[in-house]
């Protein structure tokens, strides 16, 4: 793990989240931290099920595919932190 393989896999979730919003319309805000919370567990139980699972060839998505969506979930999860700590600041 270097610099570069690290830039490589950031970049790499930084557009898959930056078209996904596009897509979805920044639904993945609309339900705060909690939501969030929800979308990171339903996650990682996927990446517990691939990794227990003898099949090699899923039907749906990779676990590379799984570990992209918790960064980015947990990519979101900041911004929502920070954009309510912002709030909190202006709005008291």
């Amino acid at each position: 793990m270097n610099e570069k393989s690290i830039m490589q896999i950031t970049d790499e979730i930084t557009q898959m989240l930056l078209k996904k919003n596009a897509d979805y319309g920044g639904a993945s805000f609309d339900l705060g931290l909690n939501g969030n919370m929800v979308h990171l567990w339903d996650k990682v139980s996927r990446y517990k099920t691939l990794i227990g699972c003898d099949k090699k060839d899923p039907n749906f998505e990779s676990i590379e595919d799984t570990l992209k969506d918790i960064i980015g979930y947990a990519i979101i999860g900041l911004h929502i932190l920070k954009n309510d700590e912002i709030k909190n600041k202006i709005y008291g």
